[in-house]
């Protein structure tokens, strides 16, 4: 006999057989009619303990008579399946494995099994040997050992909502036995045994009337004993549910983002999915989660369903929708667009051969915002105060306004409400956001960002998708984030300085810039999802630009707005660039004012790929309208060049200096070149002028 693998800690095992060595005899091309076979026993009686984990083998050889050289036997059979779990026979070796149940798995007490082997000449087996069958009795007695106590590892699900169905409870662990039993705080549930680590228990609804954390254990026997480890199941008194998602709206085309989920019962295993795929998720709290969305999924305008899925929950959570918009062709904030681009879009454009109204205001007028078939801008008055005005796009006649506005004042635009933010500097009198309706010119609301500590507040607003951002300086900096609605301020974010940066918004980004700063904050919650510092500090700061999931940061801190180039999702740093002002990006190629000179830069390899001075007072950021780059200068004239060549295609005066651009330590007002709704707006002077590129932007 040759004995198979003692599984560790057994405290019985023994075989009652006396086994005898094995024989062979002479030779013949056929086997003579005297080969036979024979057992030293015809019983196997094994004992084992039930603190074995698994089941003994034991082996038994037969001996063989007469088998002549080169002769050749074969072995087949069958068998009870009480004890025995296997029999493996080899002829080779004249040998029978017999393979036991593990004891955990039975009761205690005694397994019978016949074991009926057949050696033959032929694989069919038709012809037997002498001896053969041979018909063996297994005897495997379960004796009652020391317990092992199961240990649970996890269970599914493991919370649940107050009034929830009944359900069946998956518990995953160790040790365990036909008899073990999952305990409900204490409670016996009826439970079914599925192998050595897993059982199910049934958890009637009645255990889920009330909230609380449940103690879910196990012992080995239906009555009780000595219990396992404790694993905690938690009955939430609200149900799980999906409260909101930020941003609600993006646009088609634009890069990848983060979708901020708020609701209750979160746990870690949730996911956001959408249109009923999962997104690789982030969990932030029981009420929050985080969603990285590709590009991919928002290519074209339309909507998708937003969901949470939990394998703690039978239901899903949701949806809520979030609406895909076609890009706007409006102008809605300092380089027209939230990101500070520089760039849009028009249909069917061309370039006008004369303006289609010029207007003369009360001082030096701003960006231009056009939106709402209005143009909004906030003029610079002789006294130090400030007037908001609209005007017709179509005529340029004054829609409602001027109303006047407490020291300098910039503006942006969103879903019907335009806020001017006004920044008096030190701070002798109230800084503040106001919130008008765009089409009428009624205040909605009126809220003061300023404090004892914040004070100075130089850089114009950014408006996205509900939400009012601005900084402020003083004792450090601040960045705000406002709610359009109310106006109340629903978070402050320290920051270094705080100056002179209008925030660029994406849907998931607030980008700020200051001497050897480069921030990146959440527009829900103003938290710092990343920050780039080299380590030097000093006044001032520049508006960052975004495009293309790349961040523009004029952070070295000096008089130029050259800086680096970030990743907008890491933080990672990508290179540097050279500008006067904020550049206009499109898709390919970005265009910088760099000492003068306006330079088309292919994006890929940072390479020039075309110059353009003009008469040599070049002052603006330039903007990119379809095909044309814009661009005026300090003599009044205005150029619109080849986007990908440079050469100039139309220039018009305006018969006074186009005001300079935005750049380093550039506060509040601000302005430059806008367009939107088919429309070039050009200030120059007191006056505004309009040119129509589109009559179907």
């Amino acid at each position: 006999m040759s004995s198979g693998r003692v599984p560790r800690g057994a405290a019985i095992l023994a075989c009652a057989l006396m086994l005898v060595g094995c024989g062979g005899g002479g030779g013949g091309a056929a086997p003579p009619a005297n080969v036979s076979i024979s057992l030293p026993s015809n019983q196997v009686a094994v004992s084992a303990s039930t603190i074995e984990s698994t089941g003994p083998a034991v082996g038994l050889g037969f001996i063989v008579k007469n088998l002549p050289p080169g002769g050749q036997l074969f072995v087949e059979g069958n068998f009870t399946k009480n004890g025995l779990v296997s029999v493996g026979t080899d002829p080779a070796s004249q040998s029978i494995t017999f393979s036991f149940q593990s004891p955990m798995s039975l009761p205690p007490g005694v397994y019978n099994d016949t074991v009926n082997i057949k050696v033959c000449y032929d694989t069919a087996c038709s012809s037997q040997v002498t001896g053969s069958p041979l018909l063996i009795h297994s005897q495997f007695t379960v004796t009652a050992g020391a317990n092992i106590v199961p240990t649970l590892s996890s269970m599914n699900p493991g919370v649940a909502i107050v009034g929830d169905s009944a359900f069946t409870l998956t518990v995953n662990g160790t040790a365990f036995k036909p008899t073990s039993t999952i305990f409900w705080n204490g409670t016996a549930l009826t439970t079914s045994y599925v192998n050595d680590t897993q059982v199910t228990a049934a958890v009637p609804a009645s255990d889920l009337a009330s909230a609380g954390s449940i103690s879910v254990t196990a012992t080995d026997q239906p009555t009780g004993g000595v219990n396992s480890n404790a694993l905690t199941f938690t009955v939430f008194a609200v149900p799980f549910a999906l409260n909101s998602i930020s941003p609600s709206y993006v646009y088609a085309g634009a890069p990848e983002f983060v979708v901020t989920v708020t609701g209750i019962g979160f746990t870690a295993s949730s996911m956001v999915e959408w249109n009923g795929f999962g997104r690789s998720t982030t969990f932030v709290s029981s009420t929050q989660l985080q969603a990285q969305i590709p590009a991919s999924d928002i290519t074209t305008a339309g909507s998708a369903n937003i969901n949470v899925r939990d394998p703690s929950y039978a239901t899903v959570a949701g949806p809520l929708p979030l609406s895909i918009r076609s890009p706007a062709a409006q102008a809605v904030a300092f380089q027209i667009n939230p990101g500070h681009s520089g760039s849009t879009t028009f249909a069917n454009a061309s370039l006008p051969s004369s303006s289609t109204w010029s207007v003369t205001l009360d001082g030096p007028p701003s960006y231009a915002l056009i939106a709402n078939a209005n143009v909004f801008v906030t003029v610079s008055t002789s006294n130090g105060n400030s007037e908001v005005i609209a005007l017709n796009e179509s005529t340029g006649a004054v829609v409602w306004g001027p109303t006047t506005i407490q020291g300098p004042a910039a503006a942006a635009y969103d879903s019907g409400t335009l806020f001017v933010l006004s920044g008096l500097f030190p701070g002798f009198g109230p800084d503040d956001l106001v919130a008008f309706d765009a089409a009428t010119g009624t205040v909605k609301w009126v809220t003061q960002l300023s404090t004892m500590l914040q004070y100075g507040f130089s850089s114009a607003p950014t408006a996205l998708n509900g939400m009012v951002y601005t900084t402020s300086s003083g004792i450090g900096g601040d960045a705000y984030g406002v709610d359009e609605s109310s106006g109340s301020i629903l978070w402050t974010q320290s920051v270094a300085n705080g100056d002179d940066s209008t925030p660029a918004v994406t849907a998931d980004g607030v980008y700020l810039s200051f001497p050897c700063q480069t921030y990146d904050l959440a527009p829900g919650n103003g938290q710092v999802n990343w920050r780039d510092s080299v380590g030097c500090v000093g006044g001032g700061g520049g508006t960052t630009v975004v495009a293309n999931g790349v961040v523009y940061s004029p952070n070295a801190a000096g008089s130029s707005y050259n800086g680096d180039t970030f990743d907008t999702q890491s933080g990672a740093q990508i290179g540097s660039y050279v500008a006067d002002y904020p550049p206009a990006i499109g898709s390919t190629m970005g265009y910088f004012l760099q000492t003068g000179t306006l330079r088309g830069i292919t994006l890929s390899s940072n390479a020039a790929a075309w110059s353009f001075t003009g008469d040599g007072t070049l002052v603006t950021s330039p903007i990119l309208v379809d095909q044309w780059v814009f661009i005026g200068g300090s003599s009044g004239n205005l150029y619109a060049l080849n986007a990908s060549t440079g050469q100039q295609v139309w220039s018009k005066n305006l018969g006074a200096a186009i005001p300079t651009g935005a750049g380093w330590a550039a506060g509040i007002p601000l302005s430059g070149l806008s367009a939107g709704d088919g429309l070039l707006i050009v200030p120059a002077g007191n006056t505004l002028t309009a040119y129509t590129l589109s009559t179907n932007p």
